[in-house]
């Protein structure tokens, strides 16, 4: 230690040398990477539960994943949306060894009112799932990781934390154009449905306004990670999609706007994780129409997970923190 501090004495500038040590501290155990499986769209029948049953143990054997994410949908469109189906299911997701986020899915709250699924109350089952998924602020899973929960707008179901220096977010953005629907089955006036989607949608941009908040911070996050389940680039807002012949606005435009502005206003990479369209993808999709500069395109990513019928592969997202690329993305066939 004598010749340690005669060394820094002769041949280091102590604040210098400090930075120098603190920075390999923290890319050592905040910048460490990191991987994650993406699942969702599954299980669409009871003959499917196996199938996540058998995912999900394949994934607890991989050691290189920490924990999972399911995009949601986790019934099909055709089935009940009674209290005993989607306990069964979440209690699938529960017994999963390790931990996992869970968002919510159109067809398990914003399509039940089908009558294939019951004619329910869309608001009542989304408030049942708050009440069975996000009532504490943590993960599901045999092992839970702790969460922050957008509690104070009555939005549970937004959560917040970090992996090291990773930001992870998730919305309740959910398919069927992202609920703005409206057929008669639902049983709501049009100014009923715009106002439950402005209300999500400025809960949504103040959750996003809290997280750019962390890059204030003395520590603040390399690259953000955001997962929702309905597709908002290329699925149900599409000018051409059935689910527009309900509405003739996108519902997915304000938020890709908002996630535009959050990569303006941080300038880190961006990672959109979503499911819905069932296909895996892994891209950089084309977002001018929506105002993005092409310095901005060049930080956001998209991957989509696979999802039913196409339940023999998952989604393996690693994530490199502080790098200028972070995000690294493969499909991983089931055996």
């Amino acid at each position: 230690m004598v010749w340690h501090h005669s060394a820094l004495a002769q041949n280091e500038d102590t604040p210098n040398f400090i930075e120098r040590i603190t920075d390999r501290i923290e890319r050592t155990f905040f910048h460490k990477p990191f991987a994650f499986a993406l699942i969702g769209d599954q299980p669409y029948s009871n003959s499917q539960e196996a199938v996540l049953d058998n995912t999900l143990k394949q994934i607890t054997e991989n050691n290189e994943v920490d924990w999972i994410m399911h995009v949601g949908d986790i019934k099909g469109g055709g089935e009940l949306c009674t209290d005993g189906l989607l306990n069964r299911r979440l209690n699938q997701l529960r017994k999963s060894a390790k931990p996992l986020v869970f968002t919510p899915g159109d067809n398990e709250w914003t399509d039940c009112h089908r009558e294939s699924n019951g004619s329910f109350n869309s608001q009542e089952r989304l408030a049942f799932l708050r009440k069975q998924v996000f009532s504490k602020p943590e993960s599901l899973g045999k092992n839970p990781i702790k969460v922050k929960q957008q509690t104070e707008l009555g939005f549970p179901e937004h959560l917040m934390w970090r992996q090291g220096s990773t930001l992870m977010i998730t919305l309740n953005v959910p398919g069927s154009n992202n609920d703005l629907n409206n057929p008669g089955s639902r049983g709501l006036h049009d100014e009923q449905v715009q106002k439950l989607f402005v209300t999500r949608e400025a809960a949504i941009d103040a959750w996003l306004s809290e997280a750019e908040k962390q890059f204030l911070t003395d520590s603040p996050p390399t690259e953000v990670i955001v997962a929702f389940q309905g597709n908002p680039i290329d699925g149900s807002g599409r000018a051409w999609s059935l689910d527009r012949l309900w509405k003739t606005g996108d519902g997915y435009e304000s938020l890709l706007k908002r996630l535009i502005k959050l990569v303006d206003n941080t300038r880190r990479p961006l990672l959109i994780a979503h499911g819905d369209t069932h296909r895996f993808k892994w891209d950089t999709p084309d977002l001018k129409r929506f105002g993005a500069k092409p310095e901005t395109q060049a930080m956001i990513r998209r991957v989509e997970c696979w999802g039913h019928p196409f339940t023999g592969s998952w989604v393996k997202v690693t994530v490199s923190p502080g790098q200028t690329e972070p995000f690294r993305v493969e499909s991983v066939p089931l055996h």
